[in-house]
């Protein structure tokens, strides 16, 4: 499995040349499954004491980074890390000791000010992240700024040009920078290019030569449609093409005016992650748009389509050329585009196809998860195109309710049977294993679960996994967090389902939608304090060991023996000694080489895993003491004397192996299956949610099925196999009854025999069409034991959002306009934003855009009402408005200050609300003043009376307004000081 892994990965067609292996030159790899096996990263020295921060870097003012590090090594040089940064600075550090190499501005950046969404904040300049092609030395991205290189200017002069730098001093590749804005889009010649409306998000792809980058909106303001683009990294080939999402006949039709929402939209953001490619294609993801071609036609996803808004897209990319080529769009993609529940919030993870795939002719998966929080496996050479599926739902091979909107995507690891990660907003990380039904369909069944749970607003991470150099028993899950911060967790869950936390230090809070780059030992992030920060293991190790150790498996009653072959990599005193964690790992310090070793010298000593005294202890339903089958995992540490300095005394070496019954035992995973809540009434309420499960034989012998029973009730200790409280499951045709709204259409019927290490997975399906919560507790019983699964549910009324401002009266003013009326300049006023959840189910915020203008701002943006928070039924949540109003001089004209926040949610009766904020600033009216109550004049103070315009003395006093009133009556006018 390993080879055929590392196999795939080379045979990518960009991947074929002289990268070192522990660079990272794209946002983690080209198919964007988050797997990366190459870069000396060992659970043994991460979990240890020496693996912290080495060092941290911070540079400009509000300098930001949303595009993620870059790990390369140019030919006979050292490893750098190149960053791009979002006021249009390119760098180069030192990969090891984070030393300046280079850095340069391309350009000024565009100013977040000049177009009012909140989401990127000061400056947008550089916000995709760049690729970088080890053939050339080359560093390609996008940047963002104006006309003329200017400081500003304005949407209208908003502009993209394409950089091509090379990575040694970064200067320009001759033929660039190339300017994008004014090109057509090839598939509708009427949309044309405006950097201005649009942003650059995603990471960028690398395919055959062209780079190809990917363009969404400015929190969905202006006209703008999403647009693919593809330039030649060959100079003076410039754009070779731009494929819109929206086109003619069926996108509405292109207007003039830039900040009219007419564009058709269908943008492209995908939290930053990168079109996923695995050759001459590349898929995208996109959000809510507006034309609708296929309203509620089922079509083929080969069949044209012009308004590719809430969709996967499969685009051909031969020859640089865009084209589509095959498309899945959601049954209920039309809700989704009224509730802004984006399915363009993640990527498209294509997972390694020589593990994720089925034996039913599905030979490549591809998964992505939006703000719909669920879970699309697609068979990736045939997407599914719009409803098709039984019922005219969706064609898929799997779809998993993730229970939140999730932002970013999928990870996988192809090891160990294979597994998927993802993160929802505000819950723990989720995994899913890959298992198959009897007709050899790959099916995903939840297996664990972080006790960590994430940030209850977006910016969690896409999940990435490594290995050391693709070893199973290796796998590390990495999730960075806004809040979190950098979280790391062994890849395979404990047998209790548990995500098992590696602790390392605290990083603090990340940027949003980051993931870390990695390079030879050591990771990269960027936090939310404008940092670089670099973390690995600061000492060197004085030996070179295999590691993992792997026994493979051994049976209970037994034991086996394996050397371990270790070259000294300095000169060594002494090897003191060997210390293990688990006692079934056995070490004799007596087979320890004694005296001194010369740097290169090898030894070897015996290993062995002891499982003699070892055997099943799995009563039904207990839990503390239980052992079971399965993979365990553990590390000795070998100890020494080193002749030189400044070199670790300790090396720690992983351990692993496969603990075997020689009878049959049954395994299921997961012990509970939450399906959530489904509302009555809805699209999906008709066809219901599905999950799975995984039914196992973990034993030697072949295990054979008995039978199946249910109850609602708690599982009695005292129940014997079939005993009293259960009901039989029965089954109709091919549908077998579970009982309180649960069935199966593949559940391995009485006396089926699952051989020695053999798996199945069970789809199971909850509908219901009565509001209220039901639970079904399924007992299987078997030759090789008995299992309980406990399935959970919940069918509500859907949420109704109801929107208000707070009065001067401090009363609610629903669907209002929050008017402040006049604020005195030098002082706050502070009213509140609600949304109540008034319905059945709890209320997601989807869309949240705040206002963060310097006299008129949400006190809290990111955490007030923000996208992704869910409301519970019956509850309210409230976000405090300030118009902040600057300190004036007295007798200014008065200035309006107006915004609006932008708000949506899951309620599809919602709709987008813009909720109107507005005041009037004044300053303090002195003198005389007109009958409006506004000061006569501007001016308060003395002036040079030159030329003389008095023609005597007044006693003017030392009042200002004893200077106007005087000056007036003497028929002086007014006049500034000049």
């Amino acid at each position: 499995m390993l080879l055929q892994s590392l196999l795939w990965l080379g045979s990518l067609p960009w991947l074929i040349h002289a990268l070192a292996p522990t660079d990272e030159v794209s946002d983690a790899d080209p198919p964007q499954s988050g797997y990366l096996p190459n870069h000396n990263i060992q659970p043994a020295i991460v979990s240890s004491p020496s693996f912290g921060i080495l060092w941290t870097n911070q540079y400009n003012a509000k300098e930001k980074w949303y595009a993620k590090p870059l790990v390369y090594t140019p030919p006979g040089q050292k490893q750098l890390v190149f960053i791009a940064s979002t006021q249009n600075w390119i760098r180069t550090v030192d990969a090891v000791t984070g030393t300046p190499i280079n850095a340069r501005q391309v350009q000024p950046p565009f100013l977040q000010s000049d177009i009012g969404c909140t989401d990127i904040p000061d400056y947008i300049g550089i916000t995709g992240t760049p690729v970088i092609d080890p053939n050339t030395n080359t560093a390609y991205f996008f940047a963002k700024g104006y006309k003329n290189n200017a400081a500003s200017g304005g949407v209208a002069n908003g502009v993209y040009k394409f950089y091509a730098v090379n990575i040694l001093d970064l200067t320009d590749r001759p033929g660039f920078p190339i300017l994008i804005d004014g090109h057509n889009a090839d598939n509708d010649p009427t949309r044309y290019f405006i950097g201005g409306t649009v942003l650059q998000r995603p990471s960028l792809a690398l395919v055959d030569g062209v780079v190809y980058g990917t363009f969404g909106g400015h929190c969905d303001l202006f006209n703008y449609t999403g647009m693919v683009v593809g330039i030649s990294t060959a100079p003076g080939k410039g754009v070779t093409g731009m494929f819109a999402m929206e086109s003619s006949p069926y996108a509405p039709p292109v207007v003039s005016d830039i900040f009219v929402q007419q564009g058709g939209k269908a943008g492209i953001w995908m939290s930053g992650m990168a079109p996923a490619t695995d050759g001459s294609r590349i898929f995208v993801v996109t959000g809510n748009g507006m034309g609708h071609e296929n309203k509620d036609t089922p079509a083929s996803g080969r069949s044209k389509l012009s308004t590719l808004d809430e969709v996967v897209a499969n685009l051909d990319v031969t020859g640089g050329k865009i084209a589509l080529q095959d498309y899945f769009e959601p049954y209920e993609y039309i809700g989704m585009d009224a509730g802004d529940r984006d399915l363009g919030s993640g990527g498209v993870a294509l997972l390694d196809p020589t593990v994720f795939k089925g034996t039913n002719g599905v030979s490549r998966l591809g998964v992505t998860i939006g703000k719909n929080g669920k879970a699309y496996i697609m068979n990736a050479d045939n997407l599914g195109g719009f409803k098709l599926g039984p019922g005219a739902t969706d064609n898929l091979v799997q779809t998993i309710i993730a229970g939140n909107a999730v932002f970013g995507g999928a990870g996988s690891y192809p090891l160990e049977g294979g597994y998927i990660y993802f993160t929802p907003v505000g819950l723990p990380t989720l995994v899913y294993k890959l298992g198959h039904d009897q007709n050899g369909g790959p099916l995903f069944s939840k297996v664990g679960q972080s006790a960590d749970v994430s940030a209850g607003r977006v910016g969690v991470g896409v999940p990435t996994i490594t290995s050391y150099k693709g070893q199973p028993g290796t796998g590390i899950l990495w999730v960075t967090d806004v809040e979190g911060g950098l979280r790391a967790y062994n890849a395979v869950p404990d047998a209790s389902g548990k995500l098992v936390k590696i602790n390392i230090p605290p990083t603090g809070g990340l940027n949003k939608f980051q993931r870390p780059a990695f390079g030879d030992g050591r990771l990269y992030v960027t936090d939310n304090k404008n940092r670089l920060v670099c973390m690995g293991s600061p000492v060197s190790l004085p030996l070179n060991c295999t590691s993992p150790l792997n026994f493979g498996d051994v049976t209970f009653g037994s034991a086996k023996t394996l050397q371990l072959q270790c070259t000294a990599l300095i000169p060594i005193t002494k090897i003191t000694g060997v210390t293990t964690l688990d006692a079934t790992f056995q070490v004799s310090n007596a087979s320890l080489p004694q005296g001194s070793l010369k740097a290169g010298d090898t030894f070897q000593f015996p290993v062995v895993w002891n499982l003699t005294k070892e055997g099943v202890k799995d009563d039904t339903g207990a839990s503390f003491g239980s052992v079971a089958p399965g993979v365990k995992s553990s590390s000795l540490v070998i100890l020494t004397t080193n002749g030189v300095p400044q070199y670790s005394n300790s090396l720690p070496v992983s351990l692993q192996g496969n603990e075997v019954s020689n009878t049959p035992f049954l395994s299921v995973s997961p012990a509970e299956v939450d399906f959530g809540g489904i509302v009555v009434g809805s699209p999906g309420a008709a066809t219901g949610l599905d999950s799975s499960f995984i039914l196992a034989n973990i034993g030697s012998s072949p295990l054979k099925i008995i039978g199946y029973g249910y109850t609602s009730g708690d599982l009695d200790d005292d129940d014997d196999e079939g005993g009293a409280g259960y009901t039989n499951v029965t089954r109709q045709g091919p549908i077998s009854n579970l009982g309180y709204g649960f069935t199966s259409t593949d559940l391995p019927t009485v006396g089926s025999i699952v051989g020695a290490g053999q798996s199945l997975t069970v789809p199971i399906n909850f509908k219901s069409n009565k509001v209220g919560n039901y639970q079904d507790l399924l007992q299987i019983w078997t030759n090789g034991g008995t299992k309980n699964i406990l399935f959970t549910g919940s069918a509500t009324t859907a949420p109704i959002a109801e929107v208000a401002v707070e009065t001067s009266e401090h009363g609610w003013n629903i669907n209002g306009v929050m008017d402040f009326g006049t604020v005195l300049a030098g002082t706050v006023v502070t009213r509140r934003l609600r949304l109540c959840n008034k319905g059945g189910s709890p209320l997601l915020i989807t869309k949240s855009k705040p206002p963060i203008d310097a006299e008129l701002r949400a006190e809290n943006p990111t955490s007030d009402l923000h996208e992704g928070q869910s409301i519970p039924v019956g509850e309210c949540a409230y976000a405090p408005i300030d118009i902040a109003a600057a300190p004036e001089a007295a007798n200014l004209p008065s200035h309006e200050v107006s915004n609006v926040w932008i708000l949506n949610t899951d309620d599809l009766t919602f709709g987008v609300h813009e909720i109107e904020i507005k005041a009037t600033i004044v300053s303090r009216q002195l003198g005389p003043k007109y009958d409006n109550g506004t000061a006569r004049y501007t001016y308060l103070g003395c002036y040079l009376d030159q030329p003389r315009l008095m023609d005597k003395n007044f006693n003017l006093g030392k009042s200002n307004e004893n200077v106007q009133s005087t000056t007036l009556n003497a028929g002086a006018g007014t006049k500034p000081l000049m």
